[in-house]
């Protein structure tokens, strides 16, 4: 009785090893985990723990005034640019980024598809342009775990039908 009893807590055990370890190597590497990509990223934006970026709904990072206030900033500028979009072509552009611990944003993706989710894409310099609107943004607050600033991804998405931007959300 005693050798099962043995047994049954050794692989109680280690089968409470196996999924911590499982589970850990879940949480490091994430879909939408942004590395560091030198032909891309500027070099003076850094994180403060490369191994916890967390999503930022999970550590309450906002842009001061809300998603209202992104938009109202976003739309005044981006309307003033004149974007030339195709007029015939409609979809959604994502924007995805780390706010960093001490407020600045970078490590910039982008992914656009179509009206049926279908991978697609818009003009480069439009794209560009709009990511440069992004970063002048400059009221981010980072997340914050046990009271301490952290890492976090963040994203913004504009919705574009018939070649004009719709929506920010």
């Amino acid at each position: 009785m005693k050798n099962k009893l043995n047994i049954f807590l050794l692989t109680s055990f280690l089968l409470a090893v196996a999924i911590y370890f499982w589970a850990s190597s879940l949480h490091s590497k994430q879909v939408g985990d942004i590395p560091f990509d030198l032909s891309i990223d500027n070099s003076e934006f850094v994180v403060c723990d490369e191994d916890q970026i967390d999503q930022y709904y999970l550590a309450d990072t906002y842009y001061e005034g809300g998603k209202r206030a992104i938009k109202k900033e976003l739309s005044k500028i981006l309307n003033d640019l004149e974007f030339e979009f195709e007029f015939d072509k409609s979809g959604t552009i994502t924007f995805r980024f780390v706010v960093n611990c001490t407020n600045q944003i970078g490590r910039f993706r982008t992914k656009m598809v179509n009206e049926n989710l279908k991978s697609t894409s818009f003009k480069s310099s439009n794209i560009k342009q709009m990511q440069e609107t992004i970063k002048n943004l400059k009221h981010w607050h980072a997340g914050k775990w046990n009271n301490q600033p952290i890492d976090t991804y963040y994203n913004l998405s504009f919705k574009i039908q018939n070649g004009k931007i719709t929506d920010i959300f």
